[in-house]
């Protein structure tokens, strides 16, 4: 379509996008009625331009606003006839012709427009928040806490900053402008705001600290335009992202993680109105109180944490308290749970407490371990330790008080807070803990080879103090097993967890600057000074180190960082921060499973690596061998279901890489290739540590990288679709019918543990609808809807005729130059379909694939029966053979771990009428230092790997790239970002960065495919429920709101190629609407009313179970399983400060409103799946009163018991055999216990559900068992009176 471009070439200088925007609407949309149109404005610039999709529609706004000619005293001249903020501004025809993809981009948005026009009302689509904005002239700011003075809820503030300014109520966040200060306060972090009237006031309860900027000129200039600020200055920069409110007389970082409470003075004029329409925000939560003035017994926060700081010191100093109790106290203060004065008396009353036990040598009643809990004498290491008996409590008894305290406010009692309350709750939890209940749990964690570690969150503007939580072992921590809590991870992120994204139009320098205080300084917690130790490669990209605080191991020796990472290896040859810091992050690798090696008296043997003929290419990069004896005994030491693993990724001393059988090799013979696995000297060779291994054949799932190569090499686009129908057809069956349903459960592993699939199996069978129940519900269509989302905005596209696999090296030369042999356990992929391999074209690649070469062709062979590479599975292997091992044409792979993607699909591998010739980067040289590297080095390389990594945006760029050009991945822009993408990868080892002059350089990418829009935004409601929110199409929310400065706003376009067309084939709304969520009519008879009701009557058949007497123990033992809930729910989420939801925890997937999960997400979802396995692993465990075996790879789904063993209870002839409850009965108490509302824990008010699931399971399972039992005697019985 023609369109028609207008140049305005003297704007005012501080005019941005929106600002020009604000101004043309009147003049553009209302008076001349046309709406499709769009308008640019450069930062700084005093000029723009106004595109209109018609030409016409550009000619009638000239002929209305452009240049007249008059004359004047005889002289023609030119006049202007728009006027803008009281300045003229000229408009004529500009010179150039439209940008095409601007004029898609407004074409994309008048379509968008008309289809939501057409679109109606769904009643499941929650109404938009109104988002009208609110402005209120702030009289006053301050910071503060609440306290209760004389029983009176109270707001002391802490920092008063007597400024003027405007509050502005934007669609998400409040926004704070003063003297060129900008504080934003999300929405989602606001518990509760106070109105108060004496003085007009609003005070907000936060659950995080608040973003502070100083602001740039440019937006000042706007809030000038709008009559909302003072004039601007001269000068004009860009924001600048704060990590304290600056003030002249008092440190507000001192105070800032704690005084969560905001007092923000407002002009009375139009505040009644102005708070009915705030009402309508339904994202706020309003109270009402007026602060009564109370001159004595106030409390100030910053002294109260000097206070509680030395307190605390001199506590760890005299011994008086265990440390990890003293951790747990600091972390109430320190995260804004108690005042510091509560602490305080609580800690010396302690200390008397102690002292007093101590003197009377009494130990009743008192805490096992002087590091530990008061059930099973475990630490936080999960080892046991020396008692201490001194001590009344346990630290586990102080941590739950982070379940119980809620936050303060008007309707919450005074004597909540006060200390002897907190005192009591500390004795009643002890109690509790000392029942033993959860003493399996801890003990699962350790047999799963698992500690618990703390973990300290450092933000811009506070730090936190976590944990302990599960950790995977590494060998550091093995090395000192009885000292782990001198180790804690930090991860340095945003306020609510996430990566701290990278802005434009933000400055970070002062954020990096206090990252890089702290990773020197180090963290002090109750006497201890834990400093900075190393990271590993993976840590490094998810932003967290290592700390360790100094301490006498069991030896009687001082460890210090400078000893234990002497223990580690000789590191003194290395030049390069970066490269130092990868090879001692090794040893920080997450190693799961250890094997003695010396034990084993293994045969370790040093042999070269198999290389080119010219020696420049390496064909056996990173890869060894061992013999199948060593083999078994590895097996051996895994756990169930590894006997058929082959290849194990390992550490061993400086080692690294992979060990894949070599069957010719005979005894225990374990084969290292010192040049291209050994990466440092060490002494440290004792054991073998496994870090993964190919024990099952991965899923080959596409994505976008991946699909537009393929585009590029003319794979047919029936292929893309095809795959695509497929799995989009499968998913929008599965809620259609029950069986659907368990093989999707089933495939997904969701809630394996206690086979949730085929608990819905169970209940289809007794004619029991799991949908009448809004929490199963929930589970099954918040796991699809999952699913949908990744295929329609990550093109997560699986293949069936593909498979994702380790790579390793044909030892033997089989393999021919071309040729790759790849092996897996079909049926744990395919079931018993077992598809052809040998002598057939095959596509092979690894990820992240940019580079069009980085999809090659190759044939597939099988060696014959005998053969020692028929020995391998779940391996690709590589030949050893020509000019270049292709492993490395493949995005630069190696053998020490990469897995690699194969496709044998015959219309996509017959289609593929192009490939290109692989990338060939050079080698690049890490940069050096002319000295021996220090700590100080990396962590000033971490901070700058941090600030300046720019993976994510080279990857973008690509994509927008890619589909703009003809040429697709093939143009020279997508090449050079793809070498670009490579140097980024490597940035972490060789301390190179990304050269982002190149990037500017670049064709600029201000309009994005529609494919990269983001997903309309669906909530977990009630923490059970999914609801979309009933927004614009992104393409119509252009840069709308100025306040809600989350990130850069972009345009988007329909893209023509292959990933538009997969985009726009899913509409995930409708799919939702149609396919997934399903109204059922609940009313009636619930899915337990009827289970009980079914359960009841078998239960008769047995003559009867007496559950009631169970109901006490019941009732614990669900007590201890919510707890259990709710610290996965914290300790799991990016933000410590609000907890996942239960449905999240079951399903073992974080969810985001998205539909896309951030990549520390992704990795917090598989750790949270084996979680709560554990847990409920534990709880079946204490319910049916035995040993539950895991569930893992057990594909077992028939109606017996499915852990193949009877239960403590059920003794052959006497079905009931002694006094305690038996395993029925106890189930039966815990189902109906379930069925009553769970406590409430503090600050968080869900009503956890999934006990009742788990002891209904459990219920069933032992029903079942005792009416086989039963049936068994009645046959023996009738046998017995036949043969008299």
């Amino acid at each position: 379509m023609e369109g028609l471009e207008v140049f305005m070439p003297d704007l005012p200088i501080g005019l941005t996008d929106i600002g020009l925007k604000t101004q043309l609407t009147p003049f553009i949309n209302v008076g001349l009625r046309i709406v499709d149109w769009a308008c640019q404005k450069y930062r700084g610039k005093t000029f723009g331009t106004v595109t209109f999709l018609r030409r016409t529609d550009g000619e009638r706004f000239l002929a209305v606003h452009g240049e007249t000619l008059v004359q004047r005293n005889g002289v023609q001249r030119t006049r202007s006839q728009l006027k803008i903020l009281g300045q003229w501004i000229k408009c004529k025809r500009s010179h150039k012709n439209p940008d095409p993809f601007l004029l898609k981009s407004i074409l994309k948005a008048a379509e968008d427009r008309r289809l939501q026009l057409e679109e109606k009302d769904e009643e499941n689509e929650r109404p938009r928040a109104k988002d009208k904005k609110v402005s209120l002239e702030l009289r006053g700011l301050s910071c503060g806490h609440y306290e209760y003075l004389s029983d009176k809820f109270a707001y002391t503030q802490d920092i008063v900053w007597p400024v003027r300014g405007v509050v502005r109520f934007a669609r998400d966040t409040i926004v704070v402008l003063f003297d060129a200060i900008r504080m934003e306060v999300p929405y989602r972090t606001i518990h509760e705001i106070i109105v108060s009237e004496r003085p007009t006031s609003l005070t907000l309860t936060l659950w995080e600290a608040p973003r502070f900027f100083e602001v740039g000129e440019d937006f000042v200039f706007m809030m000038t335009a709008m009559g909302l600020y003072g004039p601007p200055s001269a000068n004009r920069t860009d924001r600048t992202r704060l990590s304290q409110l600056p003030h002249t007389g008092a440190n507000h970082a001192a105070i800032l993680g704690q005084s969560l409470v905001y007092n923000i003075q407002v002009s009375p004029s139009d505040f009644t109105f102005k708070l009915q329409q705030l009402k309508q925000k339904e994202k706020l939560n309003f109270s009402y109180y007026d602060f009564r003035d109370v001159l004595q017994g106030r409390t100030y926060m910053a002294d109260g944490m000097k206070t509680i700081k030395i307190l605390l010191d001199n506590c760890n100093a005299t011994s008086a308290v265990p440390f990890d109790v003293l951790f747990q106290f600091q972390a109430l203060v320190h995260n804004g749970y108690l005042l510091p004065q509560t602490v305080e008396t609580i800690l010396k009353r302690l200390c008397e407490t102690a002292q007093t036990n101590s003197s009377n040598g009494s130990s009743s009643g008192k805490a096992n371990g002087n590091h530990g809990t008061a059930n099973g004498n475990e630490g936080v290491s999960g080892v046991k330790k020396k008692t201490s008996s001194s001590c009344p409590f346990s630290a586990d008894a102080v941590k739950k008080l982070f379940s119980q305290i809620p936050f303060p406010g008007p309707d919450i009692e005074a004597s909540t807070f006060s200390p002897s309350e907190i005192w009591s709750f500390l004795l009643a939890n002890e109690k509790e803990i000392r029942q033993g209940t959860a003493k399996e749990l801890i003990s699962e964690r350790a047999r799963q080879n698992l500690i618990m570690v703390y973990k300290i969150q450092v933000t811009p503007s506070r730090i936190t103090l976590l944990g302990p939580e599960a950790e995977a072992k590494n060998r550091i921590l093995r090395k000192f097993p009885h000292h782990i809590e001198y180790f804690a991870r930090v991860q340095f992120c945003e306020e609510d967890g996430q990566d701290i994204f990278f802005n434009a139009k933000v400055s970070l320098g002062e954020v990096w600057a206090r990252f890089k205080k702290v990773l020197l300084d180090g963290i002090h917690i109750a006497g201890r000074e834990y400093k900075f130790l190393g990271f590993s490669h993976s840590s490094l990209r998810a932003h967290s180190v290592w700390f360790m605080a100094p301490f006498v191991d069991h030896q009687g020796n001082f460890q210090t960082y400078f000893s234990v990472i002497s223990e580690l290896g000789n590191f003194n040859k290395i030049r390069s921060p970066p490269r130092c810091a990868a090879r001692i992050g090794q040893a920080f690798s997450e190693t799961p499973f250890s094997i003695d090696l010396v034990e084993l008296g293994v045969d370790i043997q040093l042999v070269p690596d198999v290389k080119s003929r010219d020696g420049s290419r390496v064909f056996s990069d990173g890869v060894g061998t061992i013999s199948r004896p060593l083999m078994e005994a590895i097996q051996a030491a895994l756990p169930n279901n590894r006997d058929t693993t082959t290849c194990f990724q390992i550490r061993w001393g400086g080692a690294k890489g992979m060990l894949a059988l070599d069957d010719t090799l005979g005894g225990m013979v374990m084969r290292i290739r010192p040049e291209s696995m050994v990466k440092f000297e060490s002494q440290d060779v004792r054991n073998l540590e496994i870090c993964d291994m190919g024990n099952k054949p991965i899923p080959l799932v596409l994505n976008r990288q991946m699909i537009k190569i393929l585009e590029d090499m003319n794979v047919a686009e029936e292929w893309f679709t095809r795959v695509q129908n497929r799995e989009l057809d499968r998913l929008r069956m599965i809620t259609a019918h029950v069986h659907n349903t368990v093989t999707f459960l089933k495939r997904q592993k969701i809630a394996d543990q206690i086979n949730f699939s085929k608990f819905i199996r169970r209940l289809h069978k007794q004619g029991i609808d799991y949908r009448r129940d809004s929490f199963l519900c929930s589970v099954v269509e918040t796991v699809v809807l999952k699913e949908v989302r990744l295929l329609k905005h990550k093109a997560r596209i699986p293949v069936e005729n593909g498979v994702t696999l380790f790579g390793i090296m044909d030892e033997f030369g089989f393999l021919e130059e071309d040729e790759i042999y790849f092996t897996f356990e079909k049926k744990k992929l395919y079931g018993n379909h077992d598809p052809v391999m040998h002598d057939q074209l095959v596509l092979v690649t690894r990820s992240p694939a940019l580079h069009p070469g980085d999809i090659q062709i190759r044939r597939s062979v099988v060696p014959p029966r005998g053969h020692p590479l028929r020995s391998l599975s779940n391996c690709v292997v590589f030949s050893q053979k020509g000019g270049r091992d292709l492993p490395s044409q493949l995005s630069g792979g190696d053998l020490d771990g990469d897995i690699y993607n194969i496709i044998w699909d015959r219309l996509a591998v017959g289609s593929c009428s192009r490939e290109f010739a692989p990338a060939d980067y050079p080698r690049v040289s890490p940069l050096t230092i002319d000295r021996e590297v220090t700590r100080e080095d990396m962590t000033k390389f971490f901070v700058e790997f941090m600030a300046t990594d720019q993976l994510g945006v080279i990857a973008v760029k690509h994509m927008i790239l890619a589909d703009m050009k003809s040429a697709g991945t093939v143009d020279e822009e997508c090449k050079l970002l793809a070498e670009m993408h490579s140097t980024g990868v490597d940035y972490s080892k060789s301390g190179i960065p990304i050269d982002m002059m190149k990037l500017r350089n670049l064709t600029p990418t201000r309009f994005r495919p529609e494919f990269l829009s983001p997903a309309p935004p669906a909530n977990i409601v009630d923490r059970t429920e999914i609801v979309f929110e009933s927004t614009k199409p992104a393409s119509l929310e252009e840069e709308e709101d100025e306040d809600d400065e989350s990130g850069p706003k972009h345009r988007w376009y329909r893209s023509e190629k292959i990933l538009g067309t997969l985009y726009r084939a899913i509409d995930e709304k409708k799919i939702w609407k149609q396919d997934i969520h399903q109204n059922v009519n609940r009313q009636g008879a619930s899915v337990w009313d009827q289970l009980l009701l079914y359960i009841k009557a078998q239960c008769k058949e047995l003559g009867g179970v007496n559950w009631q007497a169970a109901q006490d123990e019941a009732r614990r033992i669900r007590e201890a399983y919510d707890d259990a809930i709710w610290s996965a729910t914290m300790d799991y989420s990016d933000n410590f400060t609000k907890g996942l939801s239960e449905l999240e925890v079951f399903t073992g997937c974080i969810y985001n409103n998205t539909g896309v999960q951030t990549r520390r997400q992704r990795d917090k979802s598989v750790r949270l799946r084996d979680e709560f396995n554990r847990i409920a692993k534990w709880v079946e465990g204490v319910i049916r009163k035995k040993g539950i075996k895991s569930r893992e790879d057990d594909d077992d789904d028939s109606d017996v018991d499915e852990h193949g063993s009877e239960s403590a209870s059920h003794e052959p002839g006497s079905l009931y055999a002694n006094n305690a409850a038996t395993a029925l009965e106890l189930s039966l108490a815990c189902l109906h216990v379930g069925n009553s509302k769970s406590s409430s824990f503090g600050r968080s008010k869900e009503d956890f559900q999934t006990f009742k699931v788990v002891a209904a399971q459990c219920a069933l399972t032992e029903l079942e068992l005792a009416m086989h039992q039963q049936d068994i005697a009645r046959g023996a019985a009738l046998m017995a009176a036949s043969m008299r």
